[in-house]
């Protein structure tokens, strides 16, 4: 082993059974969401996310580039896991209704098994730039593409008020989903399946044809 190398792995953390790069990594991106969230991309420092995580600056950049590589890669890991479920969602459902519906439901579910990541990547994303910026884009994009479709076959196929536009009914779901992370209280009265059963009753009310 050269000297730097052997130098890198001093200061990579060792866990009781040994290092483990994935969790050594895990470590930051949990510290990071922690952080990001509370703290906001701008006012978190490097020192922060690596202290939190009890490691190095030198573990860190074993694992990536910069505070903006990092932001940029629990967004880009959140927006593919976004894009696998809608996708499914499209196979296994033939209904635009049902599209709709169960596109609602695990918009609103995410803001409970992805909490952080959602407020990130509504409050945060403006960070990113460059092709970074570029490819959360282009993904976010993909994603609202499947529920204008699935509208949009709705209309085309008379079960939606043929007056209605795909795109902003699509802009108009995903926005009222996104946002819930801002008011919604997993301790409260309602569970997120409540608040979702309420959202697919405003939207399909809105969206059938009578």
């Amino acid at each position: 082993m050269s000297d730097k190398a052997a130098e890198a792995a001093t200061r990579r953390r060792k866990w009781p059974d040994g290092y483990d790069p994935q969790r050594t990594r895990q470590a930051l991106v949990d510290s990071a969401l922690y952080l990001f969230e509370r703290e906001g991309f701008d006012r978190t420092t490097l020192q922060q996310i690596v202290s939190r995580a009890k490691l190095t600056k030198g573990a860190f950049y074993h694992h990536f580039e910069s505070k903006e590589d990092l932001l940029w890669r629990i967004q880009d890991e959140y927006i593919d896991t976004q894009l696998e479920i809608v996708n499914g969602i499209v196979k296994e459902y033939e209904s635009p209704v049902d599209r709709v519906r169960e596109l609602i439901k695990i918009s609103l579910q995410g803001v409970t098994s992805y909490r952080a990541q959602v407020a990130i990547f509504n409050q945060e994303r403006r960070h990113l730039t460059g092709e970074r910026l570029a490819d959360i884009t282009r993904k976010r994009d993909e994603v609202e593409a499947v529920a204008r479709k699935a509208i949009q076959a709705g209309i085309d196929e008379g079960a939606f008020n043929p007056r209605l536009s795909g795109q902003i009914v699509a802009f108009g779901i995903f926005g009222m989903c996104a946002w819930a992370f801002q008011w919604f209280n997993p301790e409260g009265s309602m569970t997120i399946d409540d608040v979702a059963d309420q959202f697919c009753t405003i939207v399909l009310d809105g969206l059938l044809v009578p």
